[in-house]
């Protein structure tokens, strides 16, 4: 009955299962006996989901033709694209980059709405999409669902720095058999790892990018988790200087995802951010994309549009954001200080983390009896090929403390047998 294209898929998503075993396990044995890491949001440190009082403030005072209404575009409210762009780009966009660099934004269905646009309007059926080795597992599902074929390169080096050597020849070798080479970069903040690359070593990526010339190269850059980074704006308007002189051929397109930024996941909005030296290159985007948009999602909701544009273009409540902000990025790094420093301590390996909501610990083969142990502990963590990501995102620090050492206990119990 099913389409041939789609014979054969089953969605296997263990984050939500295993978080579901978790709340069950808080259900029975009561919540402080219970260390539920699976989730992927901002929790307080009493375990309350994390809602911006200029959020919730903001929200329910909207007009409601504003919360219950049609967008009036298919590809979003125009203040809510501009701001969006000014988000990643800052206020100063238009007069740093006028005539250098061509950028438009459509709105979509959180950062996945994003990415998985991308995938459908510049991968060819068929083609292999480069991915990280460590990665969020639904880029995968997204290449699947488009006809896509998955190919990976190594995130790491010995030496734990973004591994340019094996990233660089998986493209030039995807680029010798396909018209276009459709890549993924999760950068700041990545899910799982919490890894940043360092401009220097976005120096050399952008150097490579604009070597290139006989194929198209699409970058998605998935920012998701940008907003709970703690580069500094000198740094960022560094490496949106990168972006110039970029080739026609070389597309550079921003996964952003207001379900991070806002705290408002349920509400799922996000955005399509398109740049480009050629301006013929982002009138393709706009015209092929809004078509993409009205066959899938028809409008995205009004009201996360309002919300993020209403706080955003409102000097005293864009200050209100920013130190609620300021505030969760301090808790994050404190969570991760006592981790990071508690694993040092009994020599628990954890790959390169500089920000974010995650942790991750390389295992190996005895993953999947490392977490059946954990959970018979209460210890719930996310499987992520043959690592564990800790959400530090959602663990207050009274049970962080201690956790280094459980995990690398029972990771050497099974190493010994």
């Amino acid at each position: 009955m099913l389409a041939k294209r789609y014979i054969g898929k089953k969605l296997v998503d263990n984050i939500f299962t295993t978080s579901k075993k978790a709340k069950q396990a808080i259900k029975k044995y009561g919540k402080e006996n219970v260390i539920n890491a699976t989730i992927g949001s901002l929790y307080d440190e009493d375990e309350k989901f994390a809602i911006y009082n200029v959020v919730e403030k903001v929200y329910r005072n909207l007009p409601s033709e504003d919360l219950y209404a049609y967008s009036t575009n298919v590809i979003g409210e125009d203040d809510y694209l501009d701001e969006v762009i000014k988000a990643l780009f800052f206020d100063d966009y238009k007069e740093e980059l006028k005539n250098l660099l061509y950028i438009a934004s459509v709105a979509t269905t959180g950062g996945t709405g994003a990415i998985s646009n991308t995938i459908k309007n510049y991968m060819d059926t068929g083609d292999k999409v480069l991915l990280p080795n460590w990665m969020w597992g639904t880029y995968k599902n997204i290449v699947i669902e488009n006809g896509g074929q998955i190919e990976t390169y190594q995130l790491f080096d010995e030496n734990g720095n973004f591994n340019f050597e094996d990233f660089k020849n998986k493209v030039l070798e995807l680029a010798k058999t396909q018209k276009n080479v459709v890549l993924i970069l999760n950068e700041p903040s990545h899910n799982p790892t919490g890894f940043r690359m360092t401009y220097e070593e976005w120096v050399n990526l952008m150097n490579f990018f604009k070597s290139i010339k006989d194929t198209n190269l699409v970058v998605i850059r998935d920012v998701a988790y940008f907003e709970y980074d703690d580069r500094t704006e000198k740094e960022t308007k560094s490496l949106r200087k990168l972006l110039v002189g970029l080739p026609k051929n070389v597309l550079f397109m921003y996964a952003f995802s207001l379900s991070k930024s806002l705290s408002i996941y349920g509400m799922r909005i996000g955005a399509q951010i398109a740049v480009s030296s050629s301006e013929e290159v982002i009138q393709e985007f706009k015209d092929a994309i809004s078509f993409s948009c009205r066959t899938t999602w028809s409008n995205v909701p009004k009201g996360g549009m309002k919300l993020f544009e209403t706080i955003m273009k409102s000097p005293e409540l864009k200050a209100e954001f920013l130190k609620e902000k300021r505030a969760y990025i301090k808790l994050l790094k404190e969570r991760a200080e006592i981790f990071l420093n508690e694993a040092k301590e009994v020599n628990l390996e954890i790959l390169p983390y500089k920000s974010g909501f995650f942790v991750t610990i390389p295992i190996g083969e005895t993953i999947d009896k490392v977490i059946e142990e954990l959970e018979s502990q209460n210890i719930f963590v996310i499987k992520f090929d043959k690592g564990i990501r800790i959400g530090i995102c959602s663990v207050p620090k009274r049970k962080i403390v201690g956790l280094a050492k459980k995990i690398k206990e029972t990771i050497e119990k099974f190493k010994q047998k």
